[in-house]
């Protein structure tokens, strides 16, 4: 859906109920995109758990441009010299009107390190976020190479991951995305 801001259907907000008892129990902080479907999303979890939701523009989903709403058929179908130049893998090179892939690891890192600087090392966070900020977030905990970045595993939806990442002179953190 990109960077749409579309409500949660019906079957997402079952989702995001199931998800708001699935996740651990040591949550301490939801941080959210301001779209709709994710800050639904960790309203529903907040107020499963009685936090509060911090928004951040950062983590918005990857704008793509032209190619939103499209499938990777239609990209192909509709862009045929940019899907052969591999324009869907590229890092530097946007989709017409989009963001580039180095542009969100960017904002996303921007973010990483805030959130960083201003949580202890005893909290624990919960991201809710989106597809390509989730693989952005996995190339900059996980120490990824830029050719790794496309290869990760997807997370479906109102699914969660835990990561943890070091916060000198404290130690590990964990973090929670989805």
């Amino acid at each position: 859906q990109g960077s749409s801001n579309l409500p949660l259907n019906h079957a997402g907000m079952t989702q995001a109920r199931r998800l708001a008892q699935a996740l651990p129990g040591d949550i301490t902080h939801i941080v959210s995109s301001p779209q709709q479907r994710t800050l639904q999303t960790a309203l529903t979890v907040a107020q499963a758990r009685g936090l509060k939701v911090t928004v951040m523009p950062g983590l918005r989903e990857r704008d793509f441009g032209e190619f939103e709403g499209l499938t990777l058929p239609q990209v192909a179908q509709r862009y045929p010299a940019l899907w052969q130049a591999g324009i869907i893998t590229a890092w530097d090179t946007p989709p017409p009107s989009g963001e580039t892939t180095r542009q969100v690891v960017q904002r996303v890192s921007a973010v990483v390190a805030e959130l960083q600087a201003s949580h202890g090392e005893h909290e624990v966070l919960l991201l809710c976020v989106h597809g390509f900020v989730i693989r952005a977030l996995r190339y900059l905990l996980d120490g990824l190479c830029e050719a790794e970045f496309f290869d990760a595993p997807r997370l479906g939806n109102a699914e969660f991951l835990v990561r943890h990442w070091p916060r000198p002179p404290e130690g590990p953190r964990a973090l929670h995305a989805l």
